[in-house]
């Protein structure tokens, strides 16, 4: 039903779109956000003379619906350049070029980590007939059943806990991989069903030419042009029942008096706010993210010495980080006279300057020296959403609905654009 007063509450991407749509549909709708700017963990940072993200910097391409925001935008979109790397004690290796650090092909440069046993055990994985691992539930256990344990170690587990920071043995295919166990009957070898998933040429993921946040600037635009408020630094301290429907107290003392709430925010405080209506609803466990991103002007980054980054495979206490991106190299629209690098951080390490130098020159195997810096940022993100099963969702999803509640976010749908862009679909009822 159109015509009713709603107030979002959360103004990241989940919020952001909800306002948006909702709006455009021919509700009235205000957004609140508590922090200083829009966005959440899509938002940029000033790095010398540019603007790059500081949180997500991509989208997942599958299922094509990020995409078509973007289109919808008029955003030009593009993929990553540049191969990504391994970084082992004893040398850098290329990420094979598949799905979660599983190869599509016996001539993956990435298998040159292997040994030639390990290698061996690959090289064998056809004639296993497509019936081995079809009962595999994680990716874990299909890469271990098809490719043996080596390939697991050193192709798939420094892909799975530098980019997801999970065990594969965490990691749900139909989560990760929906279709790979379908492609694996079909074409009865798992290099075969990686090279049919990634499809030719195709790119697992791309961002709108810019950086993600652009998404969020043309979002936003539209809702307040649709007529829509948004204010930001705008904490809500109290939802309760009353006036048309429900009031909506800020710290500033703004009160709306609305017909209907989106709720947007990080787990935590829909909990809190649920809990004001009375609907106990738990949060469940966050994590912290933490990045450090340096714009250098070092001559000799201009051979992209590790492609577009490198993942930390093995521990070695003289490094902290754990990935390093060279973001310009992989987002050909920040090249220039300088180059960007965005080091990940365990959540325990704040980088200093000093930190992300160091790291930054032992990935890449060249020395960055201190007057080549024109830039640096240290971010942490403290309520990186863990996953939750999909029963468990639709639960408090359902719970709150009754309350007369839509709840959205990263939190409930998983941490990726693609994601949480369709959770976004439940408050168009």
């Amino acid at each position: 039903m159109s015509g009713s007063r709603v107030a979002v509450i959360g103004g990241g991407l989940a919020g952001v779109l909800s306002a948006m749509r909702l709006q455009e549909a021919g509700h009235s709708v205000e957004l609140r956000e508590a922090a200083a700017h829009l966005g959440g963990m899509i938002s940029p940072v000033r790095l010398g003379t540019l603007d790059v993200d500081s949180g997500a910097e991509a989208y997942a391409t599958r299922g094509g619906l990020v995409r078509q925001l973007c289109d919808e935008f008029g955003l030009e979109v593009a993929p990553p350049q540049g191969t990504p790397h391994i970084w082992w004690r004893h040398g850098t290796f290329p990420m094979a070029e598949g799905v979660l650090g599983i190869p599509g092909s016996l001539s993956d440069p990435a298998l040159a980590v292997l040994t030639e046993d390990e290698a061996a055990v690959v090289a064998g994985e056809a004639a296993l007939g497509p019936a081995v691992g079809a009962d595999a539930t994680t990716v874990g256990e299909l890469v271990r059943a098809r490719l043996g344990e080596g390939a697991l170690a050193k192709l798939v587990v420094p892909v799975a806990q530098g980019v997801y920071s999970m065990s594969p043995d965490r990691m749900a295919l139909s989560a990760f991989a929906p279709t790979l166990l379908d492609a694996l009957a079909s074409e009865g070898s798992l290099l075969g069903a990686v090279a049919h998933v990634r499809g030719p040429g195709s790119a697992a993921v791309e961002q709108p030419v810019g950086g993600m946040f652009r998404l969020i600037d043309a979002l936003a635009r539209r809702f307040e042009a649709a007529g829509g408020t948004a204010r930001t630094s705008a904490s809500v301290v109290s939802l309760r029942r009353g006036g048309s429907g429900f009031l909506v107290s800020l710290h500033d003392g703004e009160v709306l008096d609305v017909d209907r709430v989106v709720v947007a925010t990080p787990a935590a405080a829909a909990s809190v706010l649920m809990g004001h209506l009375g609907v106990d609803i738990a949060s469940p466990p966050v994590r912290t993210a933490r990045s450090a991103l340096l714009a250098v002007t070092t001559p000799a980054l201009d051979e992209h010495p590790v492609g577009s980054g490198v993942l930390l495979a093995e521990r070695d206490d003289t490094l902290h980080a754990r990935a390093l991106t060279h973001y310009s190299a992989k987002w050909p629209w920040a090249a220039g006279p300088q180059h960007v690098l965005r080091l990940s951080y365990p959540e325990h390490v704040m980088a200093t300057r000093a930190d992300a130098l160091r790291d930054a020159s032992r990935f890449v195997g060249v020395r960055i020296a201190e007057r080549d810096v024109v830039g640096f940022a240290s971010v942490g993100w403290d309520s990186m959403p863990t996953r939750i099963d999909a029963s468990n969702r639709d639960f408090i999803v359902e719970t709150a609905l009754e309350a007369g509640v839509d709840l959205v976010g990263a939190w409930l749908d998983g941490n990726g654009i693609a994601a949480v862009v369709a959770g976004t679909q439940r408050v168009m009822r």
